[in-house]
């Protein structure tokens, strides 16, 4: 019984000595991808306002590519009562998933919002093209900046043409590299880089984007 007693004191004070120097261990690292990516969890970049962004590795996967945005399942998640799922990717992404299939993912750093466009919705869709006034194909649409704070927020919306139905992708980026813009993808099978073919219409009801998570 005391044998037992004093092994478990022992492993909570190596818990403790553990904890302790896991704490002490965390350190500032610049606001850069590149120190992301060599970043352990627990450290933490220091935000204009003087307050500490502490990184989870969910984080340091997400810029190194590793991270897999198709399973969510094991995130912390909230539901609500109309049925709506919303899951906390990291402090500064959160997705609210809603029950008719569309889905907004909103950021609130560009470093994350950075990885999350190289590493997942680049990485699968192709980027559509629009034609301008000029009648010239561009890739952006700009638009005013608003408040001079990045924000971007990516909505999935089913659409369809009454037979076939895909997924498009919405990107709206504010004060991201010095631009304000909106964007759209498509999914790569059948179609030709992003060009759409065909009379698709949006499934479902437009949805009022959360900034303030």
């Amino acid at each position: 019984m005391v044998k037992n007693a004093i092994c478990i004191l022992l492993a909570l004070s190596f818990f403790t000595i553990s904890a302790f120097a896991q704490d002490r261990e965390a350190k500032e690292i610049p606001n850069l991808i590149s120190a992301v990516k060599s970043a352990s969890p627990g450290d933490y970049i220091v935000l204009p306002s003087g307050r500490r962004y502490v990184l989870t590795n969910e984080e340091i996967q997400i810029v190194n590519g590793s991270f897999n945005f198709e399973d969510l399942s094991s995130l912390p998640a909230v539901s609500r009562d109309d049925g709506t799922e919303i899951i906390t990717i990291s402090e500064a992404h959160k997705a609210f998933v809603y029950p008719d299939g569309q889905s907004i993912h909103i950021l609130r750093t560009s470093i994350s919002f950075s990885a999350y466009l190289e590493h997942y919705i680049e990485a699968k869709y192709h980027i559509g093209h629009f034609v301008d006034i000029y009648g010239e194909a561009q890739i952006s649409s700009i638009i005013e900046p608003g408040a001079k704070v990045f924000r971007a927020y990516v909505e999935f919306q089913p659409i369809s043409d009454g037979v076939n139905m895909v997924l498009m992708v919405s990107v709206t980026a504010y004060h991201y590299k010095g631009e304000s813009f909106r964007r759209r993808y498509y999914p790569t099978n059948g179609w030709s880089w992003g060009n759409v073919t065909g009379n698709y219409t949006p499934v479902g009801e437009p949805r009022r984007v959360e900034f303030d998570f």
